[in-house]
């Protein structure tokens, strides 16, 4: 059924007074969009043309009275010619008669059919529902007890009290935790996780004022307060740092990430760490890192800026090679940055950025893309900007990108 016969059945239940709860309540919506006006229009000439008599009220008839109530005739004004502006007159007409129509009794008693509302509710929803836009700040934080905070329905400037420490979302939009009771060390450590979904990234400030961006599908687990000897956290995804120096007792206290099997430890530094499925990719920017990993020979790697260790799990290996961080980083600061980048890696990024699945209609191990595109991009203009290098195709349907030869 199309989206205007749909209406035209819901527009008859209205006639016929029938619609009750929600769907009375939501009809007067359906008066925004053009699909309902013209089924409107053509039920009334519909039902003139037949020139027969309907079990609903006749279209024509029902405006001339509802034109006529007092209740409504002194909110129209003056009725233009049908051929100057029929939307106009139609979207006047209709919304003077659900006004009177709700506010009166029905004349016919209906059984309301639910299924034909869903439809039409699916019907205005599913654009909405398919169409591909980029990600935005999105993250919910996991609380010690279980319960869950939806930082994107939170406004800025907003303190939220949890027990002895307040989390504060600034105006930027920022995550950040503020003891209650500064210099009372807590005897036992009290942890948060915030998580990214797909299409999501955000920006955390830790407890010892260390940045992170969280770039999508990425989760972070840390202490509300540090431990005052050692600080350690655990992520899966990707994220972006910059460690603050904190010294003790004369002596900087480490900085240590746990991610997989790979344990990676800082006294002051800004880098990237990447851990989608079974590869961690550590980059590093400025400072040094020291990199351990579990059950491997290859303890002890220490990276210098311009970097890169790739561990896979799989196979227990480790990976050192000299890059432009550049690439590596981009994301933080709103861009996509590919450099002889294979097309699986590419679409990876994609796909979690854009929150779409990808398909793969023929394999295509040796292509690769070098270029820097927003990452707020328009989803079919980066496919074309893609494309443009020649020797590949992509076709989008709803949230699936097929790419193909």
């Amino acid at each position: 059924m199309s989206k205007v016969e749909a209406y035209k059945k819901l527009i008859r239940q209205f006639y016929a007074g029938s619609l009750q709860g929600t769907a009375k309540e939501n009809f007067i919506k359906y008066i925004e969009d053009p699909e309902f006006l013209e089924a409107w229009e053509e039920l009334m000439e519909q039902d003139t043309d037949e020139n027969t008599s309907l079990k609903e009220p006749d279209a024509a008839q029902l405006f001339a009275r509802i034109k006529s109530d007092d209740r409504v005739k002194n909110s129209l004004t003056d009725i233009p010619d049908r051929s100057v502006s029929k939307i106009k007159i139609f979207k006047s007409i209709a919304t003077a008669a659900i006004v009177l129509l709700l506010g009166t009794a029905a004349f016919l008693i209906w059984n309301q059919n639910e299924k034909e509302i869903d439809q039409i509710a699916h019907l205005q929803n599913v654009d909405t529902e398919l169409k591909v836009l980029p990600g935005t700040n999105k993250a919910q934080i996991i609380l010690e007890n279980g319960s869950r905070i939806d930082l994107e329905k939170i406004k800025g400037d907003t303190v939220i009290s949890n027990g002895d420490f307040d989390i504060v979302k600034t105006a930027d939009g920022s995550i950040s935790y503020r003891p209650k009771y500064p210099g009372k060390e807590s005897s036992k450590l009290v942890h948060n996780t915030i998580v990214t979904p797909g299409g999501g990234e955000y920006r955390l400030i830790l407890p010892d004022g260390t940045k992170v961006w969280l770039n999508a599908m990425t989760t972070l687990r840390y202490p509300v307060q540090f431990n005052k000897d050692i600080r350690e956290i655990e992520m899966t995804g990707e994220a972006y740092f910059e460690v603050a120096k904190v010294v003790k007792a004369g002596k900087r206290v480490p900085f240590i990430i746990h991610t997989g099997s790979q344990k990676l430890e800082v006294l002051g530094t800004v880098f990237n760490l990447q851990h989608y499925g079974q590869k961690i990719v550590t980059t590093l920017l400025e400072g040094k890192v020291k990199l351990n990993f579990a059950g491997s020979d290859h303890d002890g790697q220490y990276l210098s800026p311009d970097e890169q260790a790739t561990f896979d799990m799989a196979s227990n290996r480790v990976k050192k090679i000299q890059v432009d961080p550049f690439y590596f980083s981009a994301w933080k600061d709103g861009k996509f940055a590919f450099e002889k980048t294979a097309i699986e890696e590419v679409m990876e990024t994609i796909s979690r950025w854009y929150d779409v699945e990808v398909i793969f209609k023929n394999e295509l191990k040796d292509f690769q893309f070098s270029g820097t595109i927003s990452k707020y991009e328009d989803i079919n203009k980066l496919l074309q900007t893609i494309e443009l290098v020649g020797g590949i195709h992509f076709q989008l349907k709803g949230r699936r990108i097929y790419v193909m030869k």
